[in-house]
Order: C-alpha cells, then sequence, then structure tokens
C-alpha cells in the first residue's frame, strides 16, 4: 500500500477555525463518497507547529494500494471529480503532496470511533537529511540506528516512520521521511521533546548526524476510514 500525505494550507479568507470545519465536516463525506480506491483516510488539524515551519493548517493521510489508483483511478466518476474539486476550491489554498512508504514501529493506541478525534497527543515531523547524506543512507540511519532511540523513550505510544518516495507537488519542500509520533498527554510528548534536544543523550547526538532540519507540528488526528 501507498500512503500520501498532503500538507494544506487554507484559503486567504478563511480563518483556521473555518477551515477545519469545512474539511471535517463538509469536505471529507465528500471524499469517502467519490474516492472509491481510497484503503484508508485520516486528517489530522494542525494545532501548533514549530518556529519557522511552512504555514499549514492540516495534514491529510491517504492509504491507496497502488499510486496508479490515486493519479488514474481516484474517482468514481466524471461528476463525482467536478463535485470534488468544486469543494476544494472552496476552502483550500496551498498543498504538498508526497507519496511515501510506512513502517509502523510501535501500534499507536486505538482510535476513537472513525471521524472522532482520536485520545491523546499526535505529533508530526517532516524532516529533511543532513549535508553529504544520500536519501538512501538517511534511510538507514533512520530506521536502523535512528527508531531504537525513540522507542526507548516509554512515554511513545505509537510511532510510524513514513520514508518519502517521492514529491508529488510542484515546489513542495524537500523532505525525507515523515514520522508520527503518538503520546498520552501534552507533558508526554514536551518531556520526549526535551530528551531529544539534551546534548547528553544519544538521540540527540543521532539527531544531529543525519537530520539536517525538522519542521514538526502538533495535531488533532480524526481517523476517517
Amino acid at each position: 500500500m501507498v500512503k500520501l500525505f498532503f500538507f494544506c494550507g487554507r484559503r486567504d479568507d478563511l480563518s483556521h477555525d473555518a477551515y477545519a470545519e469545512r474539511l471535517l465536516h463538509g469536505h471529507v463525506p465528500i471524499a469517502l463518497r467519490h474516492h472509491p480506491t481510497l484503503r484508508r483516510y485520516t486528517v489530522n488539524i494542525v494545532e501548533s507547529s514549530s518556529p519557522g515551519s511552512p504555514p499549514v493548517d492540516s495534514i491529510g493521510e491517504l492509504g491507496f494500494d497502488s499510486l496508479d489508483d490515486y493519479r488514474h483511478r481516484l474517482y468514481d466518476s466524471p461528476a463525482g471529480e467536478r463535485i470534488v474539486a468544486a469543494d476544494v476550491q472552496g476552502f483550500l489554498g496551498a498543498v504538498a503532496a508526497y507519496a511515501t512508504t510506512e513502517h509502523v514501529q510501535r501500534a499507536r493506541p486505538a482510535p476513537a470511533r472513525l471521524g472522532e478525534r482520536s485520545a491523546g497527543v499526535k505529533f508530526v515531523a517532516a524532516v529533511r537529511r543532513a549535508e553529504g547524506l544520500d536519501h538512501d543512507g538517511f534511510v538507514r540511519g533512520w530506521l536502523e540506528r535512528h527508531v531504537p532511540l525513540v522507542l526507548a523513550d516509554p512515554r511513545v505510544r505509537g510511532y510510524k516512520t513514513n520514508v518519502v518516495d517521492a514529491g508529488l507537488s510542484p515546489d513542495a519542500p524537500e523532505y525525507d521521511g515523515i514520522a508520527e509520533l503518538y503520546f498520552d498527554s501534552a507533558a508526554d510528548l514536551d518531556a520526549h521533546i526535551r530528551l531529544s534536544r539534551d546534548e547528553s543523550q544519544p538521540i540527540r547526538a543521532d539527531i544531529q548526524r543525519f537530520v539536517a532540519q525538522a519542521t514538526t507540528y502538533r495535531v488533532a488526528e480524526y481517523v476517517q476510514r
């Protein structure tokens, strides 16, 4: 299965809250109705971001059996395609999309009922490799060396590493991986962030070894399918 990420920003004439309302209660039912090849669908509403991050209001996760299903078999009909396009024009501004391969490192807590906000706190980090590393070298270091360091923190209740295979949008920021981390509370997330910044800890030294930039977002997760 291919997993797509969409980092989305709102239209200039909408507030963040209006955008989230339109996305969750207007667009989601339309997408579920008219995207027959869509296997998994999660909407993450951005609540906060790291300084200097690209302005993003939501992060969508869409799963398909193949990239061709997204590119060539996304809509149920030409009429469905027109309905989706008209709806999207009403709230979406900019978007940066990526095709990824998901690796579940620690199974996340069971989500709420479909369409409801998941319990706990979710953290999304889009990362770019350090200078001097090629993409394959980044992936090896991430999956083989860094993942065990993250999993050593028991506060991390769920962990997914999504290796970026291709950018799907022109001028999208260059990312090599997108991580998803789940915590029981904001305090646990803050403690993990402090751990990752502690110069005395091996996780900090490892981050400095293979990551040039990390763009991070705290989000509210709504699993739709």
